[in-house]
């Protein structure tokens, strides 16, 4: 993302400090939130959990942040959809009197959370077929 790209962002957010603009950039170099954050507002390591919440807080000031990432990445939609669709799957062994295998709920709902987050991206791009699919792995 050109520095364009950033100030029209910046635009849409309303008012953004110089500090949130350099998190920006930071975030979309690294994909790192907090450490954007530490590295945009110079704060010391030492503080890292403090770092971690307020950028969180950040993020969630500026709307698309994670789809503008994620597009700048190359990740498309189906692709996304395809590798949470192979998530929604995921199990777990368990190793007990022989092998098992149970639903690995961890991985399962992080994937349902990353899908919340990109579905932002180009929405009219969203497949009904994927939608689909996905509502019926969910529900198995």
């Amino acid at each position: 993302m050109n520095n364009s790209q950033v100030n029209l962002l910046a635009k849409q957010e309303g008012k953004l400090s110089k500090q949130e603009i350099l998190y920006i950039n930071k975030y979309l170099k690294t994909g790192n939130s907090t450490q954007a954050y530490i590295r945009a507002f110079n704060i010391p390591k030492k503080n890292y959990h403090l770092a971690t919440v307020k950028a969180a807080k950040l993020k969630q000031k500026i709307s698309n942040i994670d789809a503008i990432y994620f597009e700048r990445a190359g990740l498309d939609i189906r692709l996304i959809s395809s590798v949470l669709k192979q998530a929604l799957r995921a199990k777990r062994p368990f190793i007990y009197k022989g092998i098992h295998e149970y639903p690995d709920h961890n991985i399962r709902l992080k994937a349902i959370e990353t899908f919340q987050k990109l579905t932002t991206i180009k929405e009219k791009e969203r497949d009904i077929s994927v939608m689909q699919g996905l509502q019926i792995i969910i529900q198995r």
